[in-house]
């Protein structure tokens, strides 16, 4: 909405501009600043006085409200999403994709544009309930909230043909594996090396599977490695039993900073079978590839949510926009080609008292 026009809706211009406030709430770089400030308190408990929560937890003294909303400026008058958390004696004010600030009684002393943030929310919520359609005009693209499938995401997703190819193999090779019980280290690090050797190609070669495990693994193995005897069911036996659950990953045969990378767990007793996981899916095409190639060696496997990830790479899973999530993506001028795909979520106001 032009800023003119909203003026005129209004009878005022928002008070600040967009990279104004995105300095003012992102300096920090934290997720949320704590105050305590009895004043700042009361502003933001009269702001939620305005509306009933959404949501209500009498027994920890929990209360939320999400759709409240601050107008800003960035070229034209926009607005985004504010929303408020009261836990005990804590309100904590939490604009969208901004860090959020948790406010105590208190008599600290902070600084001015917190209130004013505050007074801005108040003033629009005034309008809000007689116009309750501004929000779509001045809500854009980039901050507004909703989900698109990956296939518009996404790169080079699978074909539903070669999607059932690989599931079809995955099912069969379940019903036809022999169950295993006790292995040696040797056993696990060669049953490794067959997903390294399928994942990592030629960067394999000349490596014995206990070297490809050092590559690549987490690094933090509880001591497997020092097994003396590396072709001892009895040794690894016993290592699983008594030292393995040492607080390190030693079957987390990819690593990653980010989350975990890609899991191979050798089989016991009550599960005899690898299990093969992934939990960042920047791994799920190598993830594949070493599903195929345990396959192709008769290893009995399952692999944990192996529909999921077939779901994700034909571009079936849905992508959150806007809101971090397990998948998500950014709006951005970039991405304007997806507009027509993305399923926004329906815009909320508060309910009134």
């Amino acid at each position: 909405m032009r800023i003119k026009e909203f003026e005129e809706l209004c009878g005022f211009r928002p008070k600040f501009g967009y990279f104004e406030f995105e300095y003012l709430f992102n300096k920090t770089h934290t997720l949320s600043v704590r105050l305590e400030n009895t004043k700042l308190l009361k502003l933001i408990k009269r702001l939620a006085g305005l509306a009933y929560p959404d949501e209500k937890y009498a027994h920890v003294r929990d209360r939320r409200w999400f759709h409240f909303f601050l107008p800003l400026r960035r070229g034209k008058a926009i607005v985004v999403p504010l929303a408020i958390v009261n836990y005990g004696d804590m309100f904590a004010l939490i604009p969208n994709n901004f860090t959020s600030i948790e406010v105590y009684p208190g008599s600290s002393k902070i600084e001015k544009y917190y209130y004013e943030v505050v007074k801005e929310a108040l003033r629009f919520s005034k309008v809000l309930k007689k116009h309750t359609g501004i929000v779509k005009k001045c809500l854009p693209f980039d901050i507004r909230t909703g989900r698109v499938l990956g296939k518009y995401v996404l790169g080079g997703v699978l074909s539903k043909k070669e999607k059932a190819r690989i599931l079809n193999r995955y099912k069969a090779n379940l019903k036809r594996m022999k169950f295993l019980h006790a292995i040696s280290l040797e056993d696990y690090l060669n049953t490794a090396a067959i997903c390294y050797k399928s994942a990592f190609g030629k960067e394999t070669e000349a490596l014995a599977p206990i070297e490809m495990y050092k590559r690549w693994a987490d690094g933090r193995d509880c001591g497997m490695l020092k097994i003396k005897n590396k072709t001892s069911e009895r040794a690894f036996t016993y290592w699983l039993k008594h030292k393995s659950l040492c607080g390190g990953h030693p079957f987390e045969i990819v690593f990653s900073w980010f989350e975990h990378g890609i899991h191979l767990y050798p089989p016991y007793k009550e599960q005899p079978w690898f299990l093969l996981c992934v939990t960042n899916y920047a791994y799920v095409k190598k993830y594949i590839k070493m599903t195929e190639a345990l396959i192709k060696n008769n290893v009995p496997f399952k692999a944990r949510d192996f529909e999921n990830v077939l779901n994700y790479l034909a571009g079936e899973t849905y992508f959150r926009v806007n809101e971090y999530a397990k998948h998500f993506v950014f709006y951005s001028p970039e991405l304007k080609n997806i507009r027509k795909y993305i399923e926004w979520d329906p815009i909320k106001t508060p309910k009134w008292k």
